[in-house]
């Protein structure tokens, strides 16, 4: 594997935010605490995010043994768009203009999502990410100013963020393959399979080093 350069983050200060504050359903137990490669997959989002950003800060319940600070859903049980307007409120109040978001489930995430999004994102109001023509709504950088768009989304019912991003001006951004499980980097873990998945790349790309 061709490593990646780690970048810097962007000129303007960049709220990072994990989303973690599902309930696992389908993968049986908590899987923000999951262990792939003796790390739990919060601290393999926290390493390769927090380099990307100005403040990090988690989208959930706080995790016992965790130091980055945790937002509460305002709606707990709404959905993924509930928590992502919790902390758009959250950037607000604290005149911070843009945030970043990342999935917990997501180990191999590219480390130069934000700088990417930042060169992409003008005058939109959100930058997400694409790969092969499919967007990774997950994957995303907003700008507060779209908080007043989010809400309606939410009150009106919506409570995916495919379905925000679809309302607001937005521009995706295309990454390639050039790592994560399979060759994608928004290998997500929802499963144990797919942990199973995650565990075997990491082993081949061990043995091939």
């Amino acid at each position: 594997m061709v490593a990646e350069k780690m970048t810097a983050a962007p000129p303007e200060a960049v709220l990072g935010v994990i989303l973690a504050g599902g309930a696992s359903r389908r993968y049986g137990s908590d899987k923000a605490l999951a262990k792939l490669d003796g790390r739990t997959l919060l601290d393999h989002i926290i390493g390769r995010v927090r380099p990307q950003v100005t403040e990090l800060v988690i989208s959930g319940p706080a995790r016992e043994g965790c130091s980055t600070p945790a937002i509460a859903d305002e709606h707990p049980g709404q959905g993924p768009l509930a928590g992502l307007h919790a902390v758009l409120r959250w950037a607000d109040a604290r005149q911070l203009p843009l945030v970043a978001t990342f999935a917990c489930d997501t180990p191999f995430i590219p480390i130069h999502c934000v700088e990417r999004f930042h060169a992409a994102i003008g005058t939109s109001l959100c930058a997400v990410a694409c790969r092969a023509g499919e967007l990774q709504p997950t994957c995303a950088l907003w700008r507060t100013a779209a908080l007043a768009s989010v809400g309606a989304a939410l009150a009106s019912g919506e409570r995916s963020l495919r379905g925000a991003i679809d309302a607001v001006d937005a521009v995706s951004v295309e990454f390639d393959a050039r790592a994560g499980a399979k060759g994608d980097p928004f290998f997500n873990i929802n499963r144990l399979q797919e942990m199973k998945s995650a565990r075997s790349w990491l082993e081949h790309e061990r043995v091939s080093a």
